[in-house]
């Protein structure tokens, strides 16, 4: 029978140690250490304190009874298990758009926006301007032909090139006049007239003009000259001449006289030439540059020659006043002239010498005895 004195098992209470080895009690199992490895933390809650036990009357050892105490266990904390990475698949990395600030466009200084209109307007205007000079302007000149000899010189079959030769030198100081005639037509009629006309123009005695003829700007050659005079050469004579050739006046007291100069190619070929033209219809053939009506005698007296400068000319005198047919080989120059006194200027320019008054009316004076 229980000692009613001694307190019932049930009413005892725990000392204070036993109460603080009962709250360091730590439960570990296996489940717990599993869920650290795969990665699931464990969120503990702390253990609510104990209220402060009333103080309890020391009692006597010998009235002390231990029963045995069923050991008090501590709740065991609440595991939250967070999803693994197997489970919801693998990280996906979020980047934050980036926002990329706008430049600040800075205004156009006042002067450079002037500027590039007013380079706009004088554009404008300049373009205009061209364009009225295009076409009001530059499409009412009159086109100019200028004559140029050109000769074209073959480089390959294919390929050729024109090069430009210098005009031939006639004269050397001469003449004292220059004049160019574009004929209204290629005909003879045209042309005798037009000379015919220039003719009766008064120049100053013993002068050199020179008459350049064209046909809508472009210079005749000697072979349309000849075709439209008309002077009658025989066949291939001017094929040992060049095509440039001078035609020219000289003013005499009784009127202008007309000189012929022609380009020799072969000079010992044009001697001969001469020489048997001259014994057959030469002065026939080239009467036409007497620019008279008139026609020559049917029978004409020989050729004769005198010495003018050392310079060997043929003579023929016919039956027209103060007119006589000349010409001469010098160089490579073959000269023709209606009169004594216009071979005379005309060898004294070429050679460079000059002759006398008295030597000229000696000459003149003489003339008769060189046709006998």
């Amino acid at each position: 029978m229980a000692d009613p004195t001694q307190p019932a098992a049930s009413e005892r209470r725990a000392s204070p140690n036993e109460i603080g080895w009962e709250e360091n009690i730590i439960i570990r199992t296996m489940k717990g250490d599993l869920d650290k490895l795969a990665g699931v933390v464990l969120k503990e809650e702390k253990p609510k304190a104990s209220p402060t036990p009333a103080p309890i009357t020391p009692i006597s050892k010998e009235t002390e009874y231990k029963a045995p105490q069923a050991p008090v266990l501590t709740p065991m904390p609440k595991v939250e298990k967070i999803p693994s990475q197997s489970t919801i698949g693998p990280p996906i990395l979020v980047v934050p758009p980036k926002i990329i600030p706008k430049p600040l466009y800075k205004a156009t200084p006042v002067w450079i926006k002037l500027g590039i209109i007013g380079l706009a307007v004088i554009l404008t205007a300049l373009s205009g301007l061209y364009g009225y000079w295009k076409i009001f302007i530059q499409s009412k000149l009159p086109a100019t032909v200028s004559p140029v000899a050109t000769t074209t010189t073959p480089i390959s079959p294919i390929v050729s090139t024109a090069t430009t030769t210098a005009p031939i030198k006639f004269f050397n100081k001469l003449p004292n006049k220059s004049i160019t005639i574009d004929l209204p037509s290629k005909t003879s009629t045209a042309l005798i007239q037009t000379l015919k006309s220039e003719a009766k123009i008064k120049e100053s005695r013993a002068s050199i003009k020179q008459i350049k003829i064209t046909y809508q700007g472009k210079p005749l050659t000697a072979e349309e000259f000849f075709n439209l005079m008309p002077i009658f050469a025989p066949k291939n004579f001017l094929s040992n001449y060049e095509n440039e050739f001078a035609f020219a006046y000289f003013s005499q007291k009784e009127g202008a006289r007309p000189i012929l100069i022609l380009k020799i190619k072969d000079q010992e070929l044009a001697q001969n030439q001469m020489a048997d033209w001259e014994k057959t219809t030469l002065a026939n053939d080239i009467s036409s540059l007497f620019l008279s009506d008139s026609k020559l005698p049917k029978t004409l007296p020989s050729f004769k020659s005198y010495l003018f400068i050392g310079q060997p000319v043929r003579y023929l005198n016919i039956s027209m006043p103060f007119a006589s047919l000349n010409y001469a080989v010098y160089n490579n120059f073959l000269i023709f002239t209606v009169s004594s006194a216009g071979m005379f200027v005309i060898l004294q320019d070429l050679t460079g010498q000059s002759v006398s008054q008295n030597y000229l009316e000696n000459l003149k004076a003489s003339i008769n005895e060189f046709v006998k």
